[in-house]
């Protein structure tokens, strides 16, 4: 006689169909790497309807229990504040006066580094030349590449 089991630890879907002896021994082998890899621990299906579904910061250890019974916090994780970018800073220069004169990327990372901000000169093309699209700054060209220049206001 052929015995089928069927489990959806929560959408992991494993099946089995075959003789008694058969799902016995491999049932065995599969319960303690389904309990090790997790699958189960989530909420149960019906549960998961509710919307947490795809939600980054709901933990899919918030509903076992812990040593008192009572359901886990956890902790909901949070992007660190963002600093300032490249571009932020080369406007903190143009706004020291730094363009006055034309400067080059490599001359544009001196003046980040004497302000302790440490930038390369890729980082620098790309943030400037992208400033100068918005026209937060001005551009000319210079035997190899640009210099960067800010003579308004």
């Amino acid at each position: 006689m052929t015995n089928r089991i069927f489990i959806d630890a929560p959408s992991g879907v494993i099946e089995l169909e075959g003789e008694n002896d058969f799902i016995e021994a491999h049932l065995k082998k599969l319960l303690p790497l389904i309990e090790a890899c997790g699958l189960g621990r989530g909420a149960p299906v019906g549960d998961r309807e509710g919307g947490t579904e795809g939600n980054p910061d709901s933990s899919a250890d918030s509903s076992a229990a812990g040593p008192s019974g009572e359901a886990k916090r956890t902790k909901r994780t949070s992007r660190p504040p963002k600093g300032q970018s490249c571009a932020d800073r080369i406007m903190v220069l143009r706004d020291d006066g730094f363009f006055k004169e034309h400067q080059t990327p490599s001359q544009i990372v001196e003046g980040l580094a004497k302000h302790g901000w440490t930038h390369n000169s890729n980082q620098v093309s790309a943030a400037a030349g992208n400033m100068f699209t918005r026209g937060d700054i001005q551009r000319t060209k210079k035997a190899k590449g640009f210099a960067y220049f800010w003579d308004r206001g």
